[in-house]
């Protein structure tokens, strides 16, 4: 599987973990505003595709959110939710390994996966996946462009282990939700 993981770059680890000590991330901030008002008129389950280390989550308890928006956290790497758990030890239950391209997922009301998409070997079957374990909405954050493009980034210089880094074609991802709305539909 080529997708970012702790081995990818070994010595960012501190920088991570500076990062969840001390950074607060901007799209995390703009992920939870949203959030925030779809809370505000009930109780929201979520998903966190490829939640890392945590941040996301870092930033509802941040906002006291903790007991609105029901939380799930996964990720394939055991060292970064090995980070999470650490962070969060009263939710450490709240972040559990999964390969999501393989693995069936809770359903919840809104399924996020931000920085994550575009590291798949198999983005259509995740992106089904996460379609499924979704009833009402989803965030998907990636790199969109024109056309797509399949990267795998593997020189040595700059990584110990090859990720994928693609982009996907905004006609294609469109042409892939449309047919599962009007699947959905009929």
């Amino acid at each position: 599987m080529a997708t970012h993981t702790s081995k990818t770059i070994p010595n960012a680890i501190e920088l991570y973990e500076d990062r969840l000590k001390n950074v607060d991330l901007i799209w995390c901030k703009q992920v939870v505003s949203m959030l925030e008002e779809y809370c505000s008129v009930e109780k929201i389950s979520v998903n966190d595709i490829g939640c890392n280390y945590g941040q996301l989550f870092k930033e509802i308890r941040r906002r006291g959110l903790e007991k609105k928006i029901d939380y799930n956290g996964y990720d394939i790497d055991k060292v970064f939710l090995g980070m999470a758990k650490k962070a969060f030890p009263e939710y450490a239950n709240k972040f559990v390994q999964l390969d999501v391209e393989t693995e069936k997922l809770d359903t919840r009301d809104i399924t996020i996966c931000s920085a994550t998409f575009e590291h798949l070997d198999n983005p259509q079957s995740a992106l089904k996946k996460m379609l499924a374990a979704t009833s009402k909405h989803m965030i998907l954050r990636t790199f969109v462009g024109s056309e797509s493009i399949d990267f795998v980034q593997d020189d040595k210089r700059f990584v110990a282990t090859s990720y994928n880094i693609n982009q996907f074609s905004l006609f294609d991802l469109g042409k892939f939700f449309l047919r599962k709305v009007l699947v959905s539909v009929a």
